[in-house]
């Protein structure tokens, strides 16, 4: 909603805001909103899971109605991203009348659609939005989301006509969605990232970087990328793409290695190799599944044995909260991310910084050395602080198994006239239906 921003010290942002945007229930998109919604993130009685990105804020102040200065308490120069990313700006009025119990079932916001129906697990409906500020968008009055995690599922909804567009199509079964000509495949590179988080835990093998190292080197990302998906991905050094702010081009991917890897074991005391649990979501990831059977199956070659479970989402995102219990042994996760805003720093978001690490990896350098990237003003050298990070993570502290970054393979009625974005986002709003 901001129609333009500037930072006008080290430690103020300012924002000028569309004016006579309103929320869908009719409260106006303003500088009090901004600041309402900010300062309710980074309060701590809100518990907010995504606070530690606004670690840096202080607080927001309100210049007229339509200006709100973000000050921070030191030069950030990330911070826009994650404002890109998280700070959904949200009416006042409406969730300080309500708890979150009820909030989570019933939000409000000021995009093109407003929810109209929830069906937990099965649906969402959408409405378009008659407060909107812009009364042309969006062409497509009425959209239903179907929870659907099943690849195959998916497709055959596709075909049956019972869809109009999907995610994640599998490359097995493009050919089959090409072949219908009311159909269209349509697919490109995106910024979504894919890895193995490893949850450290004391006595965890992987709390040694040998450990880390070693497994880099026993998994044949090109075998995956060329059996499995079929071309439809490319190697990474990192989790940083060649389109992030901060890529480092002098990196090169981990080459396939096995031998090497059961000798950096044998270093660490693994050298008859360890167990552990692989969790990977049904059917929200590209071959998810499939991936992280192929790495288990690579990884056995050393020793490693990889128990691959599969769960979903929902019950996934609560093993997670049991993580740091001391009943729960430490575990991994095939996950992949991406991150719209293509910064680097948003790659790693959530695994490199002890502030808002979620996987346990804490290293006082690269704390030092991320904080330093934040602060610098000038762009050229924050990129160059940011590349040196880079080559950090991926030669020396090895947070992650760095495996490879998938393309976007969306599967569509010829009809709908939609178009991939660089951030991989599927936006109905943007669609529209032709002849």
């Amino acid at each position: 909603m901001a129609a333009s921003y500037r930072l006008v010290s080290p430690t103020v942002w300012e924002f000028k805001l569309r004016e006579g945007a309103k929320f869908s229930n009719g409260e106006p998109v303003d500088a009090h909103a901004v600041k309402f919604s900010i300062e309710r993130i980074i309060d701590p009685k809100t518990k907010s899971r995504i606070i530690s990105f606004f670690r840096s804020v202080d607080r927001v102040e309100v210049v007229d109605r339509y200006t709100a200065r973000i000050h921070t308490k030191y030069p950030d120069m990330y911070l826009i991203s994650p404002l890109v990313l998280y700070a959904q700006i949200v009416p006042p009025k409406y969730y300080q009348s309500h708890d979150m119990k009820y909030l989570a079932i019933h939000p409000v916001g000021s995009g093109p659609y407003r929810l109209a129906r929830w069906k937990k697990g099965e649906e969402l409906l959408f409405e378009a939005s008659p407060t909107h500020w812009d009364p042309s968008r969006p062409s497509i009055k009425t959209g239903v989301v179907k929870i659907v995690p099943e690849p195959t599922t998916r497709v055959a909804a596709l075909v049956a006509g019972d869809l109009d567009i999907i995610e994640a199509v599998p490359p097995q079964l493009t050919g089959l969605v090409k072949s219908n000509p009311n159909l269209r495949v349509v697919s490109g590179k995106s910024p979504r990232t894919c890895y193995v988080v490893m949850i450290i835990k004391p006595g965890a093998p992987w709390a040694d970087v040998r450990v880390r190292k070693a497994l880099n080197y026993a998994v044949e990302k090109d075998g995956i990328i060329r059996h499995l998906l079929q071309g439809y991905a490319r190697q990474v050094a990192t989790n940083v793409g060649p389109d992030s702010f901060g890529h480092n081009p002098d990196l090169k991917p981990y080459p396939y290695d096995p031998e090497r890897a059961k000798k950096l074991l044998a270093e660490a005391g693994y050298a008859k190799g360890f167990s552990v649990d692989m969790y990977v979501p049904t059917g929200r990831y590209l071959m998810g599944k499939e991936a992280a059977e192929a790495l288990a199956g690579q990884l056995a070659k050393t020793g490693v044995q990889a128990r691959v479970r599969t769960v979903e989402w929902a019950s996934l995102v609560k093993i997670f909260g049991t993580r740091w219990e001391p009943h729960v042994p430490p575990y991994w996760w095939y996950s992949c991310r991406f991150d719209m805003t293509l910064h680097s720093e948003g790659m790693y978001a959530g695994t490199i910084h002890s502030a808002s690490t979620w996987g346990g990896f804490r290293d006082k350098e690269v704390d030092k050395a991320i904080d330093e990237a934040r602060a610098e003003t000038d762009e050229e050298r924050r990129e160059k602080k940011y590349q040196d990070i880079d080559r950090l993570l991926h030669s020396e502290k090895v947070p992650l198994v760095f495996l490879y970054m998938e393309d976007q393979i969306v599967g569509k009625k010829a009809k709908l006239n939609w178009q991939m974005r660089s951030d991989a986002l599927v936006l109905i709003s943007e669609a529209s239906w032709g002849d």
